[in-house]
């Protein structure tokens, strides 16, 4: 089954961002998250075992922290190995959340045969994804234009954290905690 943990994000902040990328379509065609998809993930599992979800139940409960504050810088991108732009975000920034994320990794290290995608961990909420990119220093540009006249940076109060699957078309919700 195909998982992955993620912080919830409270409306304010989805309404916030959610419409944020007008982009011209001639710099490329790209796929908005929509609003109730919007969180922050903190780990994706691409083949988790039915009897293995209690036991990270079990571990993101013993990890839990109290509730913490993410601020949201601006708007940056990932790049695939060419150097286009694949992935449009929202950057999060939190030292809680960094350690926190450490902990809970930590956490699931102890779960037997349990695997997941272990890149570093870069927090952000994903706004779009590039299918097709015909110009990438002007998508750049209109990104950089955005921070500089449209984004305004925000704040929020973490406070829980779902498991939903995914079978990347649609979230299940699995269990939720709120810490």
């Amino acid at each position: 089954m195909r998982v992955f943990l993620a912080l919830n994000l409270n409306q304010e902040i989805k309404n916030k961002y959610s419409n944020l990328l007008q982009m011209n379509e001639k710099t490329s065609e790209f796929k908005k998250v929509s609003k109730d998809k919007m969180h922050i993930t903190l780990a994706f599992f691409n083949n988790i075992k039915e009897e293995q979800i209690e036991l990270v139940k079990k571990e993101v409960i013993n990890s839990s922290p109290t509730p913490f504050n993410i601020n949201f810088e601006n708007i940056s991108y990932f790049t695939n190995k060419f150097k286009d732009i694949n992935v449009i975000f929202v950057k999060a920034v939190s030292e809680e959340l960094e350690k926190y994320v450490k902990t809970l990794r930590s956490n699931l290290d102890n779960i037997e045969n349990l695997k997941y995608d272990k890149k570093d961990f870069k927090s952000h909420i994903t706004l779009a994804r590039v299918k097709k990119i015909y110009d990438n220093e002007k998508l750049k540009e209109q990104i950089e234009e955005i921070n500089n006249l449209n984004f305004s940076k925000s704040s929020f109060k973490a406070n829980s954290i779902t498991l939903y699957s995914s079978d990347f078309y649609n979230y299940t919700e699995i269990f939720n905690i709120n810490f």
